[in-house]
């Protein structure tokens, strides 16, 4: 069932349990209401009657069913006197003996005087009112029975109307909570409309909505990951078009070279050029698809953390580039404190390396760069800071997607496949980490990487 109609089958539920409510509690409280009004109108009328009656109690009871037959003409009910034990003493209608002991529940009541009404069916309701009195010593009772078929009239009449009048107002409400359900849930069918719309060929999604509440925040939620899919899928293109580029590159390379490698035979020096330069390309090749590889299986890699402390990343540092920086005069300084690493121990160094070679890569020979990694507050901060061009402002935003080099990085060096800070960005996250930079245009470059140690 559709929310809309949900909704619609709720509010008029509910009203109609409110109406159901407001019906027993209304007709209860008026019906009490007039009751008290009828047993107002009967103490009034019995009253001046025991002032009369009294006088002839307990010992002339034939005077006393004369005043009670010509008070219940006036009353227009039937007049009972009743002895101290509540047995009948004299019957307007003298169809009860003396002494006849009723069952009445009004007896049954120590309160009086008050009224009890009974609702019957010949008769409707029927109205009890009993007065006590006192003659010296001797106390009696005044039993006023009356018809209240006016009281049932009114009750009647009244519930008949209640009846009308909240039948009435359901009917309203029920259109009224079918327009408000259609109106809130106006903006889901809208989001429904433009998601059906949606095909990956075209992905756009736009619905305007006023409120500030949840739905908006749905809806705000819907377009940034639409906007999400299309960057995704963007990327995904530039990533399929700069890899077969790279990777067309080596291979026109390497064609090329073999295509001309025969021409050469004889040549020995220039031979073993070509040869060397063959294997370079491939190599280079050989590098790029194990990155590619890398990228694609990373998310999929179960991490194995171990303890890694920092001694074995400066021993693993040094054995990795001492002779690449010493080849460029490149100084490594090394600041640990002495701390373990809580990581996935092949992943981390990959990464690290990657950061570590561009370093070294980037920096103008007799320059150091710096590593160190300091603990603060259960966190850990390694950072490789150089001195060599730096990165724009404008290629900064991009420096993390496949492929992407600076104009500046690709005049400095060939050698790069712009794939590196893509994976030190993978392994970073997927250690629940972050990352930063702080760089200057030809000034130099520092990356922070934080981890929780835990």
């Amino acid at each position: 069932m559709k929310i809309q109609y949900q909704l619609w089958l709720i509010f008029s539920s509910l009203f109609l349990i409110v109406c159901f409510v407001v019906y027993m509690f209304v007709l209860s409280t008026y019906e009490q209401r007039l009751q008290e009004g009828y047993e107002q109108i009967a103490i009034a009328q019995g009253t001046p009657i025991i002032d009369e009656i009294k006088d002839t109690y307990p010992y002339t009871p034939n005077r006393s069913i004369g005043y009670l037959q010509r008070y219940s003409e006036q009353v227009n009910g039937r007049l009972i006197m009743l002895d101290h034990n509540k047995n009948v003493y004299a019957d307007s209608y003298q169809q009860l003996k003396s002494n006849t002991s009723l069952n009445l529940t009004i007896l049954e009541r120590d309160t009086a005087p008050g009224s009890l009404f009974i609702k019957t069916d010949p008769f409707g309701y029927v109205q009890y009112t009993l007065f006590p009195f006192q003659k010296l010593d001797n106390k009696g009772y005044l039993l006023m029975i009356q018809k209240a078929d006016q009281l049932y009239t009114e009750v009647k009449a009244f519930q008949k109307w209640m009846v009308y009048t909240l039948l009435i107002a359901l009917a309203v409400f029920f259109f009224i909570s079918y327009f408000v359900s259609t109106w809130f849930s106006k903006p889901i069918r809208e989001i429904i409309f433009h998601l059906k719309k949606i095909t990956p060929q075209k992905r756009s999604f736009s619905v305007k909505h006023r409120r500030n509440d949840e739905v908006k925040e749905l809806i705000n939620a819907l377009q940034n990951m639409v906007e999400e899919l299309n960057l995704y899928d963007e990327r995904q293109r530039r990533f399929l078009s700069t890899s077969s580029h790279e990777l067309k590159t080596p291979l026109a390379t390497i064609q090329l070279i073999l295509e001309n490698l025969p021409y050469v035979r004889e040549k020995e020096e220039t031979f073993d050029e070509f040869v060397q330069d063959l294997s370079f390309q491939v190599q280079k090749m050989k590098q790029m698809v194990d990155q590619l590889l890398h990228i694609n299986r990373i998310w999929d890699k179960q991490l194995n953390k171990n303890k890694l402390h920092t001694q074995d990343i400066q021993r693993h540092l040094l054995r990795s580039f001492q002779h690449i920086a010493q080849d460029k005069q490149i100084v490594l300084d090394f600041d640990f404190e002495p701390v373990h690493l809580f990581v996935d121990r092949a992943l981390f160094l990959r990464g690290l390396d990657n950061v570590v070679s561009n370093a070294i890569r980037y920096s103008p020979k007799g320059q150091s760069v710096e590593i160190s990694i300091q603990q603060d507050k259960g966190n850990i901060q390694i950072s490789v800071c150089d001195l060599g061009i730096g990165i724009s402002k404008e290629d900064l935003p991009h420096i993390y997607e496949p492929f992407y080099r600076a104009n500046d990085a690709t005049a400095w060096n060939q050698e790069g496949s712009g794939l590196g800070l893509t994976i030190v960005k993978q392994m970073i996250e997927l250690h629940k980490g972050s990352i930063t930079i702080d760089t200057v245009q030809n000034e130099g470059t520092c990356i922070h990487l934080f981890l929780q140690n835990t």
